[in-house]
């Protein structure tokens, strides 16, 4: 899949809703219409600038869902015999409900030059997309998880052009009772060449001011 350019119709309004570690950054909740007369108020994706990656999970069922975002990293690694490259993975939560107004979250993800995502898919094991728990079906909040059913989608991939540091990734859950589990997801990207430079509100680059700004351990 490329970099196709689909608008869902919401914002990407920043509401500090927690903290997911070191990379998954802040939950965000777009939850109204991304309208100013003469212009546009929030930018739907972060663009380069920002060093960031926004992963939203769209929830068209009839039913709590929560999403296993993962996002992969090639990490070097050095030691007195030479070094190498590893794969570390980082998997976040995002809780959603049906309704207009819970239906959707999303995190930010660091991805500048030291932190480049090479891969982001649903489930902890990104190379078993039909097999690994992708999403979680029922479950209350975001402390009881409801039944495992895959995603079954293919991770997406950094070099094979499926997406660029500052685009918007969408995973979209619907029902489909010809999917084991009955659920299957689909996958949006908002390219961050198609968001104007300049909008009236700079949510992402705040965003990433106070992600700068935050004390590390």
């Amino acid at each position: 899949m490329k970099r196709t350019l689909t608008h869902l119709g919401l914002c990407a309004t920043l509401l500090v809703m927690g903290s997911c570690g070191a990379d998954a950054a802040l939950l965000l909740n777009p939850s109204f219409v991304n309208q100013l007369e003469g212009g546009v108020l929030f930018p739907l994706a972060p663009r380069p600038e920002s060093q960031l990656i926004f992963i939203r999970g769209n929830n068209a069922t009839t039913e709590p869902i929560t999403f296993l975002v993962t996002v992969e990293r090639s990490v070097t690694v050095t030691d007195g015999a030479g070094g190498g490259t590893i794969t570390q993975a980082d998997t976040t939560e995002i809780f959603t409900e049906p309704g207009n107004n819970s239906n959707e979250a999303g995190v930010l993800f660091p991805c500048d030059g030291d932190n480049q995502i090479s891969r982001i898919g649903l489930g902890r094991n990104l190379n078993q997309p039909t097999t690994d728990a992708g999403l979680f079906v029922g479950g209350f909040d975001d402390v009881v998880p409801g039944f495992g059913v895959p995603g079954n989608i293919n991770p997406l991939s950094f070099l094979d052009g499926d997406f660029e540091c500052g685009d918007t990734l969408i995973f979209r859950a619907i029902q489909s009772v010809n999917q084991p589990g009955g659920f299957r997801v689909q996958a949006f990207i908002i390219p961050w060449e198609n968001q104007p430079d300049n909008t009236t509100r700079d949510t992402f680059g705040v965003a990433n001011d106070f992600l700068q700004s935050r004390p590390t351990e």
